[in-house]
């Protein structure tokens, strides 16, 4: 049996039909761990849209609007949002999930406080990587899963938007994960 946190999250990553489905796309602009909701039957939901299906993809916003401590894709500082920015987010909440720890984090010394600079040097080093993954977990999953789970993390916080792949893709990536060894067992 996998960790029902992936669980939740991968009925979660349904929400790709935001950029995909709808037409025009919808750019969240605001996705963090904290804007993904739980149902009773633990089924997540994309909550906090605002005002997102009116602001069209690839519109330029002030920055000031951009302060998600740690979860905005390196473009947002010029005000630029797309599909692109939403995988960027989406992939510093896999690694909040990965690693238990928040996107930004003042308590930590200053090289660690954000989760995505301090991870991405980390996440193709098994050892490493090893020592980084939630203690929660106890060590309970397999290694080929933690070093495929980092791959896809790596590939959702490209800081160039381009090198990033579509929702369907990282999807895709994570059933696939999932289909061919169950990542965390309890």
């Amino acid at each position: 049996m996998y960790d029902p946190n992936l669980n939740i999250f991968l009925h979660e990553n349904e929400g790709r039909y935001l950029h995909e489905i709808c037409h025009p796309p919808i750019v969240h602009r605001n996705f963090k761990s904290a804007n993904v909701l739980l149902d009773n039957e633990l089924t997540a939901h994309v909550s906090d849209c605002g005002l997102a299906p009116l602001i069209s993809v690839g519109t330029q916003l002030s920055g000031q609007l951009l302060s998600f401590n740690g979860y905005g894709a390196p473009e947002y500082e010029m005000g630029t949002y797309s599909c692109q920015s939403d995988v960027y987010s989406f992939g510093v909440v896999m690694l909040e999930l990965l690693t238990g720890r928040k996107s930004f984090d003042s308590a930590r010394p200053r090289g660690e406080q954000y989760l995505v600079r301090w991870a991405i040097p980390q996440l193709h080093d098994i050892e490493a990587l090893s020592r980084m993954v939630d203690p929660s977990l106890g060590g309970a999953y397999p290694a080929k899963s933690l070093s495929r789970f980092a791959d896809i993390i790596s590939m959702s916080v490209q800081s160039e938007p381009e090198f990033r792949p579509p929702m369907s893709e990282i999807v895709q990536n994570l059933l696939h994960m999932i289909q061919r060894e169950p990542p965390f067992r309890r």
